[in-house]
């Protein structure tokens, strides 16, 4: 078993996607409680780092998995997908805690999951299982149709593995795989919405895993919608009420960092859903921000918490 201290760190922003409260916010005092803040010191936690979930060719070899991966994974045939996982002391075998699966932004072409770190040990340290993902990242897409297209599908197919590997993996991080949550920041929260509404049957996507679902129980994003304004595609997804449920937080009116707007964006992605039957509540930011933090000591907490509450049933934990 591998043990590792996960950095204190502010989360680190990505070119075209990276992480950060919004500017000028006062944090709260830290609500007491598990799943709600800190239980646990992070040396009390159980951690595993740069675990292989998935290989995958690259192609061309123009591919990587992570800005620091990047120099010697560019010119390689194949491309190892790792993730990172914490385990609070409070999983255990007799009794498996909820997961928290964080997907770090960056345009699709930047970032690493060493960007979600500090928010992963929020959750882990206030009781949750916390995982923070690794995905092929493709350059030059944000004005290619067609490379924008392989870039959001290769990293769907890698988020849904890696949700995957830690459901068939359950028993060893102890787990309950019936509540897990999704939570992504830009193009990591396109990724979390792209798997609430096509988990298992996005087009061009393998699994690693027969017979382990992709589905949660929750999926959340800041920074994203479901309507790209480079690669369309609509036709990809079909809206659905046993889809999983969503909760959306974006600009209001428009983000500073995508163009995309409260209108034109985020009101026709929770009408789609909620239109099938399934369920997409919208939270408001602020105008011209982008993504918001999301770990449970962030300033968000309050929209959030209420959510996880219900779609992870926490309130009947032990």
């Amino acid at each position: 078993m591998l043990r590792w201290l996960w950095m204190t760190l502010c989360l680190t922003l990505s070119s075209c996607g990276g992480g950060g409260a919004t500017q000028g916010a006062t944090q709260p005092a830290a609500e007491p409680g598990r799943y709600i803040s800190p239980q646990y010191t992070t040396g009390q936690l159980t951690t595993y780092t740069d675990v292989i979930y998935s290989t995958r060719p690259n192609v061309g070899g123009s591919q990587y998995t992570s800005d620091i991966n990047m120099p010697k994974e560019l010119g390689g045939a194949v491309l190892n997908l790792k993730l990172d996982v914490g385990v609070p002391p409070n999983a255990t075998a007799a009794n498996p805690q909820p997961l928290i699966i964080l997907i770090h932004g960056g345009g699709f072409s930047a970032g690493g999951k060493e960007d979600y770190r500090q928010a992963a040990l929020s959750y882990a340290r206030a009781g949750y299982v916390a995982a923070t993902i690794n995905y092929r990242l493709t350059p030059n897409n944000i004005n290619n149709a067609t490379a924008r297209l392989t870039a959001i599908t290769n990293a769907s197919d890698d988020a849904m593995n890696a949700i995957r590997y830690l459901k068939a993996n359950a028993a060893l991080y102890h787990i309950d795989a019936t509540r897990t949550a999704t939570i992504g920041n830009s193009a990591g929260g396109g990724i979390s919405l792209i798997n609430a509404i096509e988990f298992d049957t996005f087009p061009n996507t393998v699994s690693d895993y027969p017979g382990v679902s992709s589905q949660v129980a929750a999926a959340i994003a800041t920074g994203a919608t479901l309507i790209d304004r480079t690669a369309n595609f609509d036709s990809y997804l079909r809206y659905q009420a046993t889809d999983t449920p969503v909760l959306l937080f974006h600009a209001n009116p428009t983000d500073s960092i995508t163009g995309a707007t409260w209108v034109g964006n985020v009101l026709p992605t929770q009408s789609r859903i909620d239109a099938s039957g399934n369920t997409c509540g919208v939270v408001a930011q602020a105008d011209m921000t982008h993504v918001v933090d999301l770990s449970p000591d962030g300033i968000w907490w309050s929209s959030l918490k209420p959510f996880l509450w219900d779609r992870l049933r926490l309130a009947s934990m032990p």
